[in-house]
């Protein structure tokens, strides 16, 4: 994250988000399988990095599928960084946890002695970057892959127009609300809606296209670049470091 996100320093917003958002992003578990599909695909995993961890939801998912993998996690987050290490606990031996600003390239000199990576991946954190970040990101993580490694960004991006962006809100709200009955909650739908509209966090997002980030990464030189998944806002996209010129 970035560091005008303040937000993401509190305790309270991180369980906030933990708690309901998290929960309720819609198709999350196939977003989760196409992500190990292209990276079981690519090969085996020694050694990867989540970048803007969160919780670890991507990392764990990754280590249950290749339990001997060792993991590097970066977040700016300090709670997020602590929810990390709780929900990862029974991987402690295999991970180093992080606290770095992706918004500036200081953070590969915490990693450098643990790179290069066969997997680098993120989930919902590189939209909090402006741009021309952004693709600077792309471009330091192209040089922390192994030849072959894969880069894999499970992001929320923009939406093409504002009818499509009202459609995804009002799908996500939808996905709260189930999730508050599920849970055994109270709140109704307008409650939600209205917490979710005025979000301390809504002002922190950058969004850009899915088609103008895959268009980055080919011109920096990944191969079989494409967004693998969407689902409205939501996509799943990323390429691989080229094996040969």
């Amino acid at each position: 994250m970035c560091t005008k996100d303040k937000a993401w320093q509190t305790q309270l917003l991180t369980d906030k988000y933990l708690d309901g958002v998290r929960g309720a992003i819609p198709l999350a578990s196939e977003q989760l399988d196409i992500m190990l599909t292209a990276i079981s695909m690519n090969g085996k995993v020694d050694n990867f990095l989540d970048l803007g961890c969160g919780s670890g939801i991507l990392s764990a998912a990754i280590l249950d599928r290749f339990p001997d993998a060792v993991g590097t996690l970066v977040d700016f987050s300090e709670p997020m960084l602590n929810a990390a290490q709780d929900h990862l606990s029974g991987y402690n031996k295999h991970l180093q946890l992080y606290k770095a600003d992706l918004a500036s390239a200081s953070w590969l000199d915490l990693v450098r002695d643990r790179a290069p990576f066969d997997v680098i991946v993120s989930g919902y954190a590189i939209h909090h970057l402006t741009d021309n970040r952004k693709r600077e990101l792309y471009e330091e993580i192209h040089g922390h892959l192994t030849v072959g490694g894969i880069f894999i960004n499970v992001e929320h991006v923009s939406s093409s127009t504002p009818w499509v962006e009202s459609l995804f809100e009002r799908t996500f709200v939808d996905g709260l609300h189930s999730r508050e009955r599920n849970k055994g909650g109270s709140r109704t739908r307008e409650a939600l809606a209205k917490e979710y509209y005025h979000r301390e966090d809504k002002k922190e997002n950058i969004l850009a296209s899915v088609e103008n980030q895959c268009q980055w990464l080919g011109e920096i030189g990944y191969e079989d670049v494409d967004c693998y998944f969407k689902i409205l806002e939501l996509a799943v996209f990323g390429g691989r470091k080229k094996t040969a010129n």
